[in-house]
């Protein structure tokens, strides 16, 4: 077959494929092949009637449907065909059939001779199809299993079909199982899957109909379909190996042969698949599944469809969904590379495979060594791409916002624009917010967040005050803790977050307290505030005392914090901010009395501990201050020394940097810290000292010689004895 043209049919929604005879004209065989796919020959042209192709269709996935089934177009006239396809939908249909089709599939095919495109079938003559098993030949055995299949696609039918040749069973006499129709079909399928594709899926997909309904699982478990079905696969996925390896040192026509029997072997696969997922309602059968290693089974199914993505890959995807659920068969799964199986099949055109596989990366990305795999996978830009329509690829997008590479990649793609428009409509739900909170650790998507102006920035903080958002404000605070240009931004809205944050972060109301704790938290991060002329104008100093002091009780010899309040901490690390400018440090000097208590009352609380010690750090490093802080009974000194070897890494640190300022500013201190540090080095040594001593002081000079009885002494040692 040679210069193979596709056109659009001038009346009817059809193409119409044109090829010239050659050396390699088209034979008997291709002709059957045409005839038994129900397409019109017109000499070498050929019709093939799209009577359900609606504006929903996706052309992709229409096109891979033709080319399975239409064996005459090659897979290179792919582009041809869709192009073709995309024409004839937006043209739409201009004369409707007064006849509906009844195949359940997109693509029909009709023959002109007949007014009927549908099978003529007859429910009264299951006996005579029953019969066509019995024939020599593997076109009347298919015969019958066509006739039966189509049948089956009526639900009505199948109580009538199961309850063909009913006998009771001598173990279960208030059970019926259809020996004859059930037995034939059982029988056929086992003896001649191997041989006859065809059959066997036609059968299959037979089953397929009644695991549909729960009612029929008894039956078919009686029969044994299920483990024919594993068999199947077993056997199957081991001839693909065989087929692939023969492929490579094959002819060209041996090559098209095989490719043929691959495409009939995924659609059986595809029915098993299916089937066996309906039956795995069921627990105890599906572990019964499990048991006969078919996990592995189907990620093989999975590795043999993931190049070109069929009915096998869905229903395999499907199937691995169910069984995800329970752990074991996860392991296994990742043991044998699902996860990168599955991310080769993006993009996924298909609604329903995209769907499903989607939601099994979902379950795969709670394990955190797992999110690394997709994002190196390429998984990001997929996602992105697919949350506007899709509430599976945001739910798993925000999974991977958690990696700290899939934040860095959201920066080239249009997830940040998709977010910001739907969370500023309004229409942005939580998870929508989640996201976009994730995204905004990452200082270059923060920037993108807030635009060139600010303009991003002063939306977010307009809705979040009028609708009270405490998600927003999360997004905010998230946005405020990055330096550079959008420090800068903040600076007409301090006023604003400092107002709600004195009134509304000592509100009873847990919510209200939650937004004022918030934004406190973003007013905290901004380093280049004003901050001694934002002192004053808020009157922070007294406010700030108040809020920190609530809850010290001083009438105990030791003062005692009864409960560190969120709110006082944020106040702490905003004071810590405040200290690094000269100018604000000096307006916070009353407060350094208040500090001391609660370093004093606040041992247990780590955090609570090293913002006050920065705070202090901030202080020192003002000559102005120093002074003020490092007098000889300074207990801020003391705690400091008590501090610098802390079980808590942090402390330590800004206990040491602390000191070491302390030190570089009064000769005393430095003295004692190095005095200090030498006991605690040498802390064994110094006490191996004290106790010797100690131990020498107890005896007596005068009586010291009185435990030895010298007179008495022999060492059987001769003065007068030669020694040479």
């Amino acid at each position: 077959m040679h210069q193979v043209t596709i056109d659009a049919h001038p009346t009817e929604q059809a193409i119409v494929v044109r090829f010239d005879q050659s050396s390699g004209s088209p034979s008997n065989t291709l002709k059957k092949r045409a005839s038994s796919a129900n397409v019109e020959s017109l000499g070498y042209q050929k019709v093939i009637n799209l009577k359900e192709l609606s504006p929903n269709v996706d052309i992709r996935t229409l096109s891979n449907v033709i080319l399975q089934i239409c064996l005459f177009i090659p897979a290179t006239s792919r582009s041809q065909l869709e192009q073709v396809l995309y024409f004839l939908q937006k043209r739409g249909t201009p004369r409707m059939s007064s006849s509906r089709s009844r195949s359940s599939s997109t693509v029909s095919f009709d023959r002109r001779s007949s007014q009927a495109a549908v099978l003529n079938v007859d429910l009264d003559k299951v006996d005579e199809y029953i019969e066509c098993f019995y024939g020599e030949t593997s076109a009347e055995k298919n015969k019958g299993a066509v006739a039966l299949h189509e049948l089956s696609k009526t639900p009505q039918n199948l109580t009538a079909l199961v309850n063909n040749g009913i006998s009771v069973c001598q173990r279960c006499p208030n059970v019926h199982f259809p020996e004859t129709l059930m037995m034939a079909l059982a029988r056929v399928f086992r003896e001649d899957w191997k041989k006859h594709f065809d059959v066997a899926t036609n059968i299959m997909n037979l089953f397929v109909n009644m695991s549909k309904f729960s009612i029929f699982h008894g039956i078919l478990l009686h029969h044994k379909i299920g483990s024919l079905c594993v068999n199947a696969i077993e056997h199957e996925t081991k001839r693909y190996d065989l087929w692939i390896a023969e492929m490579k040192k094959a002819d060209q026509e041996t090559q098209r042969k095989l490719k043929n029997a691959i495409r009939k072997q995924a659609m059986l696969l595809a029915a098993c698949i299916t089937m066996l997922t309906n039956l795995a309602t069921d627990i105890s059968v599906e572990l019964k599944m499990v048991r006969r290693n078919l996990v592995v089974l189907l990620v093989k199914c999975l590795q043999m469809s993931s190049d070109s993505p069929n009915p096998l890959t869905t229903s395999t995807v499907k199937f691995l969904l169910k069984l995800s659920i329970f752990e074991e068969n996860k392991i296994v799964m990742e043991q044998n590379g699902t996860i990168e199986k599955l991310l080769k099949l993006f993009p996924i055109h298909d609604l329903e495979l995209r769907k499903a596989t989607i939601q099994l990366l979902f379950n795969f990305s709670f394990d955190p060594k797992n999110v690394p795999k997709m994002v190196n996978g390429g998984l990001v830009p997929h996602m992105s791409s697919l949350i506007e329509s899709d509430n599976k690829a945001l739910n798993m997008l925000y999974l991977l916002s958690c990696n700290d590479d899939a934040k860095a990649m959201l920066a080239y793609t249009d997830a940040i624009q998709s977010l910001m428009r739907d969370v500023l409509s309004g229409r942005g739900s939580e998870v929508t917010k989640a996201v976009l909170l994730n995204i905004c650790l990452e200082k270059r998507n923060a920037q993108l967040v807030c635009g060139a102006g600010g303009q991003g920035l002063d939306l977010l903080i307009e809705m979040s005050m009028e609708s009270r958002d405490l998600m927003l404000i999360k997004v905010i605070r998230a946005i405020s803790s990055h330096d550079g240009p959008t420090q800068n931004m903040f600076l007409k809205w301090i006023d604003k977050l400092l107002d709600v944050a004195k009134s509304e972060g000592t509100d009873n109301s847990e919510s209200k307290s939650s937004f004022g704790l918030e934004c406190m938290g973003a007013v905290a991060e901004i380093k280049v505030a004003p901050w001694a002329k934002i002192i004053q104008s808020h009157s922070l100093v007294p406010w700030m005392k108040d809020q920190l002091q609530e809850g010290i009780d001083e009438s105990q010899e030791v003062t005692v914090l009864r409960e560190i309040k969120p709110l006082q901490l944020q106040i702490v690390i905003t004071c810590g901010t405040m200290a690094r400018q000269l100018d604000a440090a000096r307006l916070l000097v009353p407060l350094i009395d208040t500090f001391v208590h609660l370093l004093q009352s606040c041992q247990i609380d780590d955090e609570f501990v090293v913002q006050l010690l920065y705070v202090f750090l901030q202080l020192l490093k003002h000559k102005d201050l120093s002074a003020r802080l490092m007098t000889q009974d300074s207990e801020l000194g003391a705690h400091m020394i008590d501090l610098m070897h802390d079980a808590n890494a942090a402390v330590r640190e800004v206990c040491d940097n602390a000191l070491l300022i302390m030190g570089e500013h009064s000769e005393d201190w430095a003295k004692r810290i190095a005095g200090e540090r030498f006991k605690w080095h040498n802390a064994q040594w110094l006490e191996m000292v004290e106790r010797d001593d100690h131990e020498f002081n107890n005896y007596d000079n005068e009586d010291f010689g009185a435990d030895f009885n010298f007179d008495n002494f022999d060492d059987d040692f001769d003065m007068n004895e030669k020694l040479f």
